[in-house]
């Protein structure tokens, strides 16, 4: 029988700016013997690693799978033979779309130790640093965070019969699917009016927020060249944002 020793440690590495990483995030980096790393961790947050780590990027997007997460699996069985201390370092929160569940599956299947630590999730992130808050009694009392995809392909089955009223909707991975959201809002009785926000690269100093609405976001993500990674909003709350800022310009508030 195989003998593991190590430890793993889901962790989240938050949106992307090193700031927003934990205390207890930057201690295990600071001990991790290995980490094995995603596509949305930033240089900035690799930086906390000790210098005798094994560093290995195991980064995953659509149609540009770099490692299948059988073989992440297999590569976290490895290390916990080898090394104390490992890490699984993921964007945002692993519990959130980071598919935390399959890795913990697996190395329970194996007996080997594992412990999830929470992250700043890239929602949260990116409306913290353009100032938008997710729920306001007056604009959304419900939020949502959905895929724009699943296993098997896209997700539209999640935005069937989605009344938008006093919500905000946050799509995770939700650009190449855009056209069968928009459809599916649409279809659901939204009004083209409806407003949404595109942000990319959230937290980072790339970040770019691009506003449209239901009738416009097809022609803005081409117009702007919205590329991944990208969060989408949905809702009202994008209205309570443009206010902000069009009394920020009139300079009748200095905050925000």
């Amino acid at each position: 029988m195989d003998s593991f020793t190590g430890k793993v440690y889901l962790v989240g590495a938050g949106p992307g700016n090193p700031d927003l990483l934990t205390v207890r995030a930057v201690k295990l980096l600071r001990k991790a013997d290995v980490v094995l790393y995603d596509d949305l961790v930033s240089a900035g947050v690799l930086k906390y690693c000790k210098k005798s780590a094994v560093l290995e990027y195991v980064g995953k997007r659509i149609g540009q799978h770099s490692c299948l997460q059988t073989e992440i699996n297999r590569k976290l069985g490895e290390y916990a033979k080898q090394y104390s201390n490992i890490v699984r370092l993921k964007g945002g929160d692993p519990s959130i779309y980071g598919r935390a569940g399959e890795e913990i599956e697996h190395l329970a299947s194996l007996g080997i130790e594992c412990e999830i630590l929470a992250g700043v999730t890239t929602a949260s992130g990116a409306a913290s640093s353009l100032g938008i808050p997710l729920t306001h009694r007056e604009y959304a009392r419900e939020i949502l965070f959905l895929s724009g995809h699943k296993k098997t392909g896209k997700n539209p089955e999640s935005f069937e019969e989605l009344n938008l009223e006093g919500k905000t909707v946050l799509v995770y991975m939700g650009l190449n699917s855009l056209e069968s959201i928009r459809e599916n809002l649409l279809e659901s009785g939204n009004s083209g009016s409806t407003p949404m926000a595109f942000i990319e690269n959230a937290t980072l100093p790339t970040q770019r927020l691009v506003l449209a609405n239901l009738d416009t976001c097809l022609d803005k993500a081409e117009e702007f060249q919205i590329k991944t990674p990208a969060l989408l909003i949905f809702g009202q709350i994008v209205n309570f944002y443009t206010e902000l800022q069009r009394l920020k310009e009139e300079g009748r508030i200095s905050y925000c």
